[in-house]
């Protein structure tokens, strides 16, 4: 009997402890449970997981790997003797969460060091027994979650229950944060984009506009530098940047051309340790990046590298529609760029030619001077020329075109010939300008219009003839120092059909000094904004009529310098003349 009561005793007493044990694991898990519910902080979420984990199920260590590009890389661990084990990475064929992810499914090995998932770091930490369960995100392998002893011993079909739960609460915790992290995300590229295409859009100068839409988008990426540059016979050229200076990379390949030119090409991701992205952290420092490729009107030119000084976590394949947008948004910036600099050059030459007059015409003496309303181009609307005509007579004109850039060089060279051609034809400025209002009226491609003053000289005499076709009116500084000016106003050319345009005269006296100028000098603005006006202009005028006509070009220009500080809101032009018997030379 007493044998029978001492059995029934351990009997109680295993279960009893079974109890315990099984009510133990129940706590275990439910605290797994309890702790995942609705929360999307992973990085807290799983160490509290993986402590739980292992205290319940008695093991020595609980790891989570995940996947990143190749590589399986150490996330959280709870046990190991090391924290430094956090950041250990390994090719994505070995070790334990290899076999476990290609079984696809809970596997158990009693020794570890039998089998070929066996690693020196298994040694050093004392490791025999493994478990382990791959973990599917969106339904992708995302990691392996393992529990390891230091000793063989069997698993429970409960433990093996646990640890499925844990992974199961993990992979849910884990697709929540996905999708709360990639809303947020997206919403804060959807505004770094939009800033972005703001700065690109400010200028086309690359050089002010690109770096900084460079650093915004590098700021939402989390990247520490970018550079956009063109790619051309193995070299890739940086030639804006944000943490990267200009410099030439050679680099040993470059993205496959895509045959279909209307589609885009891959966003690239590389890490330093690939044999094939030495240059990455050799010429740019960078331990991982993201290229982007642009293509600028069909033709891939280059791309955009995003980068980062110390590899972290690779990069959310959900950035991808942003950085295509970001390539489409630079590729119009920088083909615009180039449009607009090429008609820049086509302008520029065609404003030389305008402000380019013959050095000497017979009767007179004169200076000019050009000043643009901008300090990076000479392509304005302003022009001017002095040329001969039939009999001895002289030319003068000067005006001022609407708008800026290529259209209206166009226009001004086609308002400076026009004139030119039918000066040829008449002696009677009014009829000169009406011939070339109805010349150009009948260009219907053309917006703009223009002023025009134009005075036809006889220096032999000094009688002179004119037509002021809404241009400021010409200033005659008198030998004895006072200042006409004339006022016979004519309306633009350019504008309107069957105009009438009024003819004026005057005479040039032997000394006198004859000063014509577009409204650029009259607008100039102080820092009050304050104008420069007729009054000032008429002064400065008066001051010069003792000069040369080089000396009096400089000193009006430099009062309206003076005047305005150097700021410039409209393009300015001068010409002043004499008659070639003038004692001022």
């Amino acid at each position: 009997m007493d044998e029978l009561a001492s059995s029934h005793e351990r009997d109680l007493d295993e279960l009893v402890a079974d109890v315990e044990a099984a009510n133990r694991q129940l706590e275990g898990l439910l605290r797994i449970v309890s702790s995942t519910v609705g929360r999307v902080d992973v990085a807290t979420l799983i160490p509290e997981v993986l402590s739980a984990l292992r205290e319940v199920m008695g093991a020595q260590s609980a790891i989570f790997f995940v996947l990143r590009e190749d590589r399986w890389c150490l996330k959280h661990q709870s046990g190991l003797r090391e924290p430094r084990a956090i950041g250990f990475s390994m090719a994505a064929d070995q070790g334990f969460a290899a076999r476990v992810a290609s079984a696809g499914e809970l596997l158990w090995t009693p020794d570890v060091a039998a089998t070929p998932a066996h690693l020196s770091n298994h040694d050093d930490y004392g490791i025999k027994a493994m478990l382990g369960i791959p973990l599917f995100v969106d339904g992708e392998l995302f990691g392996v979650l393992e529990c390891a002893w230091s000793s063989e011993r069997l698993i429970s079909d409960a433990e093996s229950v646990m640890l499925k739960v844990a992974a199961d609460r993990i992979m849910a915790a884990l697709a929540g944060a996905r999708r709360f992290e990639s809303t947020s995300r997206l919403r804060e590229l959807e505004a770094g984009l939009a800033e972005a295409s703001a700065l690109l859009a400010v200028s086309h100068d690359l050089s002010q506009t690109v770096p900084g839409a460079l650093r915004v988008m590098a700021e939402h990426l989390d990247c520490d530098r970018a550079a956009f540059g063109l790619y051309r016979d193995g070299v890739f050229d940086v030639a804006h940047g944000h943490g990267i200076d200009a410099r030439r990379i050679e680099v040993p390949h470059h993205p496959r051309r895509d045959p279909q030119t209307g589609s885009q090409l891959p966003v690239v991701r590389l890490g330093a340790h690939r044999a094939s992205a030495g240059w990455l952290r050799g010429s740019l420092g960078l331990a991982e990046a993201l290229i982007v490729p642009v293509r600028v009107r069909g033709e891939w030119i280059g791309a955009v590298v995003f980068g980062r000084e110390v590899e972290g976590e690779g990069f959310d394949p959900a950035i991808d529609e942003y950085l295509n947008r970001l390539s489409t948004v630079l590729s119009l910036a920088y083909a615009n760029a180039r449009d607009f600099d090429a008609e820049r050059q086509i302008a520029a030459t065609l404003q030389e030619s305008i402000l380019t007059l013959d050095s000497d015409v017979d009767g007179v003496i004169f200076d000019h001077c050009y000043r643009s309303s901008t300090l990076t181009t000479r392509v304005g609307g302003d022009f001017y020329d002095v040329f001969r005509m039939h009999g001895g007579l002289v030319g003068i004109m000067i005006g001022d075109v609407s708008g800026k850039g290529l259209e209206a060089a166009v226009f001004t060279t086609l308002v400076k010939h026009t004139v030119r051609a039918f000066a040829h034809e008449s002696s009677s400025p009014s009829q000169i300008v009406a011939r070339a209002n109805s010349a150009l009226l009948a260009q219907a491609r053309m917006r703009d219009f223009a002023s025009v003053l134009l005075v036809v000289l006889d220096p032999a005499s000094g009688a002179a003839t004119y037509c002021q076709a809404g241009h400021p009116p010409a200033l005659l500084v008198r030998a004895g120092g006072l200042v006409d000016q004339t006022l016979c106003a004519s309306p633009v050319v350019g504008a309107f059909s069957d105009m009438a345009y009024e003819e004026g005269s005057f005479e040039l006296g032997e000394d006198d000094l004859l000063v014509l100028y577009t409204d650029g000098v009259t607008d100039a603005r102080d820092e009050a904004g304050e104008f420069f006006g007729e009054a000032r202009l008429m002064r400065a005028a008066a001051e010069s009529g003792g000069r040369d006509v080089a000396s009096a070009v400089r000193a009006i220009d430099s009062a309206v310098q003076s005047f305005s500080g150097g700021r410039r809101t409209d393009d300015i032009a001068i010409v002043c003349l004499r008659r070639a018997g003038s004692s001022v030379r």
